[in-house]
């Protein structure tokens, strides 16, 4: 099975100049935990609700004057459209992230993978948990 058979689709992008506060409205009106973020029509990063409330609250961040710039993951993990789903999660694994952009051929962004994707869609549990077992490994250290 191919990455694009379970991928999301609806992309919803911020500008790495929004605040952290606009970034937690909009994630919890789409009920997403993980925004790419752009700057000057680029993907430079993506920001997850956990840097939110780790990043954010541990270096007593102002939610409405804090932009997303200072507390995103500068660090993009992606994988092709095309990509076999056991290459993906290989590659969470190895990462240790539950959710990967996903672009075509061109490098153009065309969709997001996560965690959930593959636990309510792939027949097989044992990707499923395989992924899970590898992600949560525990880190070596903050990754910023």
């Amino acid at each position: 099975m191919q990455v694009r058979e379970i991928m999301s689709s609806s992309i919803h992008i911020i500008d790495q100049s929004a605040s952290i506060h606009a970034a937690a409205l909009q994630m919890l009106e789409l009920d997403v935990g993980m925004l790419p973020v752009k700057a000057d029509g680029q993907i430079v990063g993506t920001v997850t609700d956990r840097d939110i409330t780790v990043r954010g609250t541990a270096y007593g961040a102002d939610p409405e004057a804090t932009p997303v710039s200072e507390v995103m993951s500068d660090e993009i993990f992606s994988c092709m459209d095309e990509d076999d789903l056991e290459l993906a999660v290989q590659l969470m694994e190895d990462h240790q992230v539950r959710r990967l952009i996903v672009q075509d051929r061109d490098g153009q962004l065309v969709g997001l993978l996560s965690l959930g994707d593959l636990a309510r869609h792939v027949e097989s549990t044992k990707l499923s948990a395989e992924a899970l077992s590898g992600i949560s490994q525990p880190s070596l250290g903050p990754s910023h």
